[in-house]
């Protein structure tokens, strides 16, 4: 009898502790985030449907070319700042005595718009094709950044700890792989820059020269009467010197006459006209950066309808 009471507790015991740790473990389960079998078998990757993912790429496209035009201002205005900046200088220079002379050399020789873009635009050029660059850069980095968040918060939806499958994950690299190599406009703005300078620089140089031949047919009324006078004067200064000295002083005094006369109609026609003058280089300028901002867009534009005629050989499937 006494065998049987214990063999009865003991079993007992035994049933009693097994219910409780299994009640322990169920519990323990229950409290968990994820269920115990979720923890063991990872839940599948997801793979985006085609249609889904190629309409994240032309979204991405979109927010790509709207994030660089909006920096468009800004990196041109470093380009040009340079250009800006020399328009008093190069004032400066066409109301000179030298400058107005080496203006309409140029002009006579054809080479005034060489003149004018190696003066005005020496260094836009390069200016023009880092910006270039900073675009090409930048397109593709907000491309890349938006695609990604759209696609995270595809995944998120999903469910929490689930995974990019791999075809959608190839689809994503082949887009982003594909966006850096397409419509450069880094190669579009090296092709075209050159041009497009020459181009202004020209329109400006048919303008100047049209104002120093002008000027320079205006100076001569004004020179003939001064310089009758002055041949009066110099004779009488000169003529006790002899031939030889007659010769030189003559010579000497004709080139201060000239030259003088010169330097006072310059003088008088910056006082009343050198502000004009830097408006209308400034306001040429104004054009040349206008059109070039608009060739930029346009290039940018390019490379945001380049995605969305992204095609992929294999199609991810999924709900």
């Amino acid at each position: 009898m006494k065998r049987q009471h214990l063999f009865a507790r003991s079993f007992w015991a035994v049933i009693g502790l097994l219910a409780v740790i299994v009640i322990g473990l169920s519990v323990l389960a229950a409290m968990r985030d994820h269920p115990v079998v979720a923890r063991i078998i990872p839940p599948a990757p997801r793979e985006i449907p085609q249609s889904r993912i190629e309409a994240m790429i032309r979204d991405a496209g979109e927010a790509a070319y709207q994030a660089q035009a909006a920096r468009l201002d800004q990196l041109l205005a470093a380009a040009y700042a340079p250009v800006y900046a020399g328009i008093p200088s190069y004032a400066e220079f066409h109301y000179s005595v030298l400058g107005e002379y080496t203006e309409l050399g140029s002009a006579a020789l054809g080479q005034m718009g060489d003149a004018m873009e190696s003066r005005l635009f020496p260094d836009l050029a390069a200016g023009l094709g880092k910006v270039a660059d900073d675009l090409d850069a930048g397109f593709l980095a907000s491309f890349t950044a938006r695609l990604d968040q759209q696609i995270q918060t595809e995944l998120q939806g999903a469910g929490a700890g689930i995974a990019l499958g791999d075809v959608t994950r190839s689809i994503q690299q082949d887009a982003i792989n594909r966006v850096a190599i397409t419509a450069p406009v880094a190669v579009a703005m090296t092709v075209a820059a050159k041009p497009a300078i020459k181009a202004v620089a020209a329109t400006m140089a048919k303008k100047m020269a049209t104002k120093v031949a002008s000027k320079a047919a205006a100076k001569g009324a004004v020179k003939a009467t001064g310089i009758g006078g002055g041949a009066a004067t110099g004779a009488a200064v000169c003529s006790p010197g002899g031939p030889i000295a007659s010769v030189i002083c003559g010579a000497g005094a004709a080139a201060v006459i000239w030259f003088g006369a010169d330097a006072a109609i310059v003088n008088i026609d910056e006082y009343f006209n050198r502000d004009d003058f830097e408006t209308e280089l400034h306001g040429m300028i104004d054009q040349n950066h206008a059109e070039v901002k608009a060739r930029l867009l346009a290039m940018l534009n390019e490379k945001r309808v380049a995605t969305e005629d992204f095609t992929f050989s294999q199609a991810a499937s999924g709900d």
